[in-house]
Order: structure tokens, then C-alpha cells, then sequence
């Protein structure tokens, strides 16, 4: 029997870069472009919205960046659906327009979301609504 210590470990949780579908880069996304109900969302078409997965300790992990606050939290994706759980949002005072684009957001995210990669183009449909990443 050996008297070696057990290496500890230190630091970080190891974090990598994870695809949203198989087809897709690796990458962090900005936003496009945007729908509710059909209607173009202006808000969202300049990268307002910034998004990427990572895997972290063998859990998918969805990070995004808003114009109110960023929005994380655990994710599963089976097939081509997104599933985001717990999520969290850092602390604001979102009010006004940022306020109700976050509140958007968190509509979108609560429901399971159908994702399809073509022509650089990674689109998010939930429900009636849909946003859309290149990219960055």
C-alpha cells in the first residue's frame, strides 16, 4: 500500500466549448434577428443577445449575455431540442425596453426549444416566437 498523497485538485471547474446541434461551430452566438407572433423583434437584430454552451464538469451549461443582465443555467439537448433548466439571471433594475426584452427572453427559455442550423444561421423556435445567431 502506498502513502502517496491523493493530487488535489485546485482552481476552476474545467470549462470547454459545447455545440448547440452537430452541424453547428463551436462558438459564442450574437443575435440576428428575432419573431413573436410573426412580428420582427428590432431589438434583437444587432447582437443584443449573445449566447454560448459550454460543458462544465460533464453538465451542459447555456450562457447569455442581454442588454439587461445575463441569463444562465444548466441545459439538456436531445435530438434538436434545447431544454434550459433553472434559470438564473444576474441582478438588474432591467426597466423599460431592457426590462421587457428580458422578460421575452425568459419566455422563450422556459419552454423547450426546437433548434435548426442552415446557412451559418442558428435559429431558436419556441412557441410563436423565434431568435435567431450567427456566429460571432
Amino acid at each position: 500500500m502506498s502513502n502517496s498523497p491523493v493530487p488535489a485538485t485546485s482552481g476552476a471547474p474545467q470549462e470547454t466549448c459545447a455545440a448547440f446541434l452537430p452541424a453547428a461551430p463551436c462558438a459564442t452566438y450574437s443575435s440576428v434577428a428575432a419573431t413573436s407572433n410573426g412580428k420582427a423583434l428590432r431589438w434583437a437584430a444587432a447582437g443584443t443577445i449573445t449566447v454560448r454552451l459550454a460543458s462544465v464538469e460533464d453538465t451542459l451549461q447555456l450562457a447569455m449575455r442581454t442588454d439587461c443582465s445575463p441569463i444562465s443555467g444548466p441545459a439538456t439537448i436531445a435530438g434538436n431540442t434545447l431544454t434550459i433548466e433553472k434559470i438564473a439571471t444576474g441582478a438588474s433594475g432591467c426597466i423599460g425596453a431592457a426590462g421587457e426584452h428580458q422578460a421575452w427572453l425568459h419566455e422563450l427559455l422556459k419552454r423547450p426549444i426546437s433548434m435548426t442550423y442552415t446557412q451559418d444561421t442558428l435559429t431558436w423556435t419556441s412557441g410563436t416566437n423565434t431568435l435567431s445567431f450567427q456566429a460571432e
